[in-house]
């Protein structure tokens, strides 16, 4: 938290955990932080090496680092602008990327070039494919029931059929 910056609060909001009850208890009760804290802060700074804060093994900071470096490291901060620290030649410098506009995709190359790609919104590839995976969906609840009406009619013909046998042998006594 300190060698990126950041105090309690803010390390919080940028990791995406709402108010620093984690983090103080992290430090002052000197609490293992979770998986899921751990994650979090990975996921933001990809940089360090998860291991090193879940178990403190192996070095504090990532190794297969350098492989991802083109990876969106920013977090949203409700501002529609994301903040991050570029660990690659240019050490400590911050950045601050806008998020694109409403049918537009932001990619951010390790060169630092950006690109700008408007989504083609008669592309209907993703929502042909979601409407057929709902109908899916219904087709195959439709045949559950249909199962679940036949298992209970059997389970009524056995029923009545246990019935009759008991009768029967009560008889024959």
């Amino acid at each position: 938290m300190e060698k990126e910056g950041f105090n309690k609060n803010s390390f919080s909001a940028t990791i995406g955990i709402k108010n620093n009850v984690t983090i103080t208890r992290i430090i002052n009760e000197k609490r293992n932080p979770s998986r899921s804290t751990c994650e979090k802060i990975v996921s933001r700074f990809p940089h360090y090496n998860i291991e090193w804060l879940l178990e403190g093994k192996g070095d504090i900071t990532n190794s297969n680092y350098g492989t991802n470096y083109g990876q969106n490291l920013g977090s949203i901060n409700g501002d529609n602008k994301s903040s991050y620290t570029n660990v690659g030649n240019n050490v400590g410098n911050t950045v601050s990327v806008t998020m694109p506009e409403s049918g537009t995709q932001k990619i951010i190359k390790p060169t630092g070039e950006v690109e700008i790609h408007r989504l083609d919104p008669s592309d209907k590839s993703n929502s042909e494919e979601l409407d057929r995976l709902k109908q899916r969906i219904q087709d195959l609840e439709r045949i559950i029931a249909e199962k679940d009406a036949t298992i209970q009619s059997k389970d009524d013909t056995i029923k009545s059929k246990d019935e009759l046998i008991s009768f029967l042998r009560a008889d024959r006594q």
